[in-house]
């Protein structure tokens, strides 16, 4: 990560460098990220891959700017991206299939709940009427 020395608005060589940033949600608070990418969870399951961001703030004028903790990272995904587009549909700024990928997968996990479920008072009603 580079360095940082004197604040690009005010000129103050009071920087305050790579301080956390948390967002919040529905499910709770989290460092902040970017999404790019996606990386594979055993099989058919692939999940957004995410890159913290951290922000460096002026102490003199407050000006913040943001920096992600791994650009190399994060460009290698975007360059895979752009050999399988779909594979990064729904990065940072574009509506796509990511933004979904949370929601699918419990429904999935909901699915498979309902299902054993299912089964199993299939098989108490079998029981029940073998007797």
């Amino acid at each position: 990560m580079k360095s940082k020395s004197t604040c690009p608005k005010c000129g103050s060589a009071r920087i305050i460098q790579q301080v956390h940033v948390m967002d919040r949600s529905d499910s709770g608070t989290g460092s902040l990220s970017l999404r790019r990418g996606t990386r594979a969870l055993g099989g058919w399951l692939k999940l957004p891959r995410s890159f913290p961001v951290d922000a460096w703030t002026c102490g003199a004028c407050g000006y913040t700017e943001l920096y992600v903790r791994e650009p190399a990272q994060l460009l290698a995904a975007d360059e895979e991206g752009i050999r399988s587009p779909a594979a990064t549909a729904g990065a940072i700024g574009q509506p796509g299939p990511q933004a979904g990928d949370q929601a699918r997968t419990s429904i999935v996990i909901a699915l498979a709940a309902a299902m054993v479920l299912a089964l199993g008072l299939l098989a108490l009603v079998a029981m029940f009427l073998t007797r």
